[in-house]
């Protein structure tokens, strides 16, 4: 069997903080990579020197005018040549066995041509971390729901076939959030996809990040990349269930967004109330609670909240 080579490509804006555990977290894997690419993206901080203390360990770097996180993942697709891909946004880390669980997926099922696996997402403020992931029941449920959510995750928990690349194309530059699960789309039109159902990389939610900035613009860009998948998919007559979806879905997160930012009153209550009865039965449960917590105000609900846990613990086990 020949052996295929793996690239890791890197992806960093005023990483200076991050990119040296990010880094370190490839070349610690249990299958090492053939060939490692940080492409900066205009960073001003100090992440080339940081980067410079690995040049010894065959670390290439390449810094190029700010141009958005696809631009930049494209410049190291371009810059490599391994026949498998994996991508690694500087402020997130890969689980020392990614590399090695996911290569020996592609080289078994040469149908595939994407594999992801889930994440442990690691909320930095509160010091939490919760495991997120979607498994693959086949792949026509896959290429219906991943026009709703983007069920295959985000670069860094992926690992891609060149080829596949060339077939349907790089990241849409043109997209500001959420140019890979357009990529995503396109790819499981004319491939397979799998998910590992288990951890493969630490994704850190921090204040600084960017997809957590501008939270209210990267909605709509997701919603707009939704959206365009729905209008060319097929069959037609499924079009009205999956926008029906979709635009609940996104609206429920517009709710949640105009109660954590204290926006005014009946726009908390129109998103929620809009988001339930569009679409009532997915995700009911969240829906009705922020529609609860549009109508009473945020202050009473969470003071409800606790009233009821409260109670839950005084009566103990049952």
């Amino acid at each position: 069997m020949i052996e295929r080579r793996v690239s890791a490509i890197v992806t960093a804006f005023n990483s200076e903080a991050f990119i040296a555990e990010a880094i370190r977290s490839i070349l610690d894997q249990s299958r090492a990579l053939d060939e490692i690419v940080v492409v900066d993206d205009g960073s001003t901080d100090n992440t080339r020197q940081v980067v410079a203390e690995f040049a010894d360990q065959g670390i290439k770097y390449i810094q190029q005018q700010n141009a958005g996180a696809g631009a930049a993942r494209n410049r190291g697709i371009r810059e490599t040549s391994g026949e498998y891909i994996a991508f690694l946004d500087a402020d997130d880390i890969w689980l020392e066995n990614k590399s090695r669980l996911q290569f020996d997926y592609l080289n078994t099922h040469p149908q595939v041509g994407m594999v992801s696996g889930f994440a442990r997402w690691w909320n930095t403020a509160r010091n939490t971390v919760r495991i997120s992931g979607t498994p693959v029941k086949n792949m026509p449920t896959l290429r219906r729901e991943i026009l709703v959510h983007n069920v295959l995750g985000n670069p860094s928990m992926t690992m891609l076939r060149r080829s596949a690349l060339e077939e349907v194309g790089l990241f849409d530059e043109h997209i500001r959030w959420g140019q890979d699960w357009d990529l995503w789309m396109r790819l499981v039109e004319r491939f397979e996809a799998a998910v590992i159902p288990e951890p493969v990389t630490v994704y850190r939610w921090h204040h600084e990040n960017l997809s957590h900035i501008r939270r209210w613009e990267r909605l709509l860009s997701y919603w707009h990349v939704s959206l365009k998948g729905i209008k060319s998919s097929r069959p037609a007559w499924r079009r009205p269930w999956l926008w029906a979806r979709s635009w609940s879905s996104f609206t429920y997160r517009r709710a949640m967004y105009a109660i954590r930012y204290d926006f005014p009153r009946w726009r908390h209550i129109w998103y929620a109330a809009a988001a339930l009865f569009v679409y009532p039965f997915e995700m009911t449960r969240e829906k009705a609670g922020v529609l609860v917590r549009a109508l009473f105000g945020d202050a009473l609900y969470q003071a409800g909240k606790r009233l009821v846990r409260s109670q839950a613990e005084a009566r103990g086990p049952e």
